[in-house]
């Protein structure tokens, strides 16, 4: 399944530059730190989607966070995705969902009753 998925989160995933790569992902997706859903056309079968989940643990409320996601046709499966993931984290007791992306996923979200929450700032520590 890994060679149809990965293309769908190589452009999510090479946003974090020396963070994390794909063989990073497939390995944490192994050893259980991530969930990797797939979204499939049945009709064409066809890879459209795939999403990247983790439970992240905060002293007041859990939430499921989705690091990568990305693929085609967005708009006919990405609520259904967000179905899914809403389910799988009330079964383990989170209160939230969090997702990290660029801003043009507001587009997407809000729709959905995402709002933004934060925004994250970076700097790159130089070696000595």
């Amino acid at each position: 399944m890994w060679p149809h998925v990965a293309p769908l989160l190589d452009k999510a995933v090479s946003l974090s530059p020396g963070k994390i790569v794909l063989k990073d992902v497939l390995d944490a997706a192994i050893a259980g730190a991530y969930l990797v859903w797939v979204a499939v056309d049945d009709d064409k079968g066809e890879f459209v989607g795939a999403v990247t989940t983790r439970i992240v643990y905060y002293p007041q409320g859990n939430a499921l966070a989705m690091d990568f996601l990305g693929g085609i046709r967005m708009k006919e499966w990405l609520h259904l995705a967000q179905e899914a993931v809403e389910d799988h984290a009330k079964r383990n007791n989170c209160k939230y969902l969090e997702a990290y992306g660029r801003r043009a996923w507001r587009r997407y979200l809000e729709p959905l009753g995402w709002g933004q929450a934060y925004i994250t700032f970076q700097k790159e520590l130089e070696d000595e």
